[in-house]
Parts: structure tokens; sequence; C-alpha cells
């Protein structure tokens, strides 16, 4: 077990020790007035879908939207996400992915930092295409469902699993990220973009308090960020 996943109270069920869940936010009227926050509060039903960061890779099984649940006892919550995926790999699995009045997608940050053509959506322009082939396939299943896609998630320098420079990085993320939000516009789907304030956070204060490597949070202050810096977009 890592570090991250060691909490004060760990509870049995049927699979075994089930660790504490990760605190809420403290809710304050900008966040009430974001994208995601309004979204959820509209919505009966909710799916996450994403990569290693919706997964809770490395911490436990911790998603970066746990702490956002608290708010939300009464919705049903669906997570459907892979560890390491890109967009494509989502598109081939869409009629696996529940049902929901809402999606809040996170994915394209593998596309970014892998580079490889056979997986990976190469150009900011293939990018939002695989984005909206996969909102079509869910959309096929919940004709009225609503969308959050959010922004690519920010990495840092020391990256292994990237063959680009740390600023040719950072330059092809903003690419898709600007890709993104204008496809969002374009089609009425809501956006966020959580990395400035991640990145801020990051600068101000030492990278292990909140992330175990270069992109994952940990199970405490880590996804309490990366929550509270997604309510706070609008």
């Amino acid at each position: 077990m890592d570090i991250s996943a060691v909490t004060e109270r760990y509870y049995f069920n049927g699979d075994g020790f089930l660790r504490t869940k990760a605190e809420g936010p403290e809710l304050t009227e900008q966040m009430k007035q974001g994208t995601l926050y309004q979204a959820m509060n509209g919505a009966e039903s909710v799916c996450f879908i994403g990569d290693s960061v919706t997964e809770g890779t490395k911490n436990g099984g911790c998603p970066w939207y746990e702490p956002l649940t608290a708010l939300f006892p009464d919705k049903t919550i669906s997570n459907y996400s892979h560890g390491g995926c890109t967009v494509s790999y989502m598109t081939g699995r869409a009629g696996e992915i529940p049902e929901a009045s809402l999606y809040v997608i996170a994915l394209g940050t593998n596309d970014v930092r892998y580079r490889d053509a056979s997986v990976c959506a190469m150009t900011a322009e293939d990018y939002v295409r695989e984005i909206g082939a996969l909102r079509s396939l869910l959309q096929a299943k919940s004709p009225d469902a609503k969308f959050v896609l959010i922004a690519p998630w920010y990495s840092t320098d020391g990256d292994p699993y990237c063959p680009l420079s740390y600023a040719e990085k950072t330059a092809l993320n903003l690419e898709y990220c600007t890709a993104l939000e204008r496809y969002c516009f374009e089609n009425n789907c809501g956006y966020l973009n959580a990395n400035d304030i991640i990145r801020r956070t990051l600068t101000a204060f030492p990278e292990r308090t909140y992330l175990l490597d270069h992109i994952h949070p940990n199970a405490s202050k880590g996804v309490l960020l990366y929550t509270e810096a997604a309510l706070c977009c609008r």
C-alpha cells in the first residue's frame, strides 16, 4: 500500500478493506456558480469518464472528484475510467459506459504525453474529433444527457512517459485545451480547465504535498486540490 492511501480508519466489506473517503471541500459562492457544480446540481445521475486520475491509480482508488461526492450524497454517481487510456480507448468501449444524465469527461492528457500514433490523437484536431465521436456514442444511449468536458490534465516536468521536453509538452497541452474549449462553445457543452489553479498551487508548495509523481494526486490534499480547482472554473 502506498503511504498516500493510509488513512485513520479502515472498514471491512465483502471485498476486504475499505479506506475512508476523502473529505469534501468547503463550498464557496464561487464554487456554487461554477460550471461543474451547476451541471451536477441539475443532474439526476452523473458518470465520470477518464484515465488514471479519474480511476484513482496509485492512490488507493481515490478518483480526483471523490471530495465532490460529499456535496451530492443523493446523486447516482458512476465511474468509467482506465489508467493510461487515450480518447480512442473510450470511443471503442462506449457501449460499456453507464447511462447518465450528465457525463463529466476528463481525457486527453495521455494523447498529449504518449505521442504514440497507434493509440493517441496526434493533433488537437484529431483530439476534438475523437471527443465528438465519444459524445455522439454516449448521446445515442442517453439522448438528453448533458456534458462537461475537462481540459487535459497538467503534468509536471520529469514525466518519464513523455518523449517531449516540458516546454513542448506544455505547449501541446495548451493546443488541445484551446481546441476543446472551442468545441464546447460550438456544441453547447460545459468546459473547464483546472490546470492554471493546479499549476499555481504546485509552484507555491512542494509537489509532494499534493502529487505522488508527475501527474497523480494523492488521496488527501491532492484530490481535494483537483476538486476545488475544478469547482472554481466557470
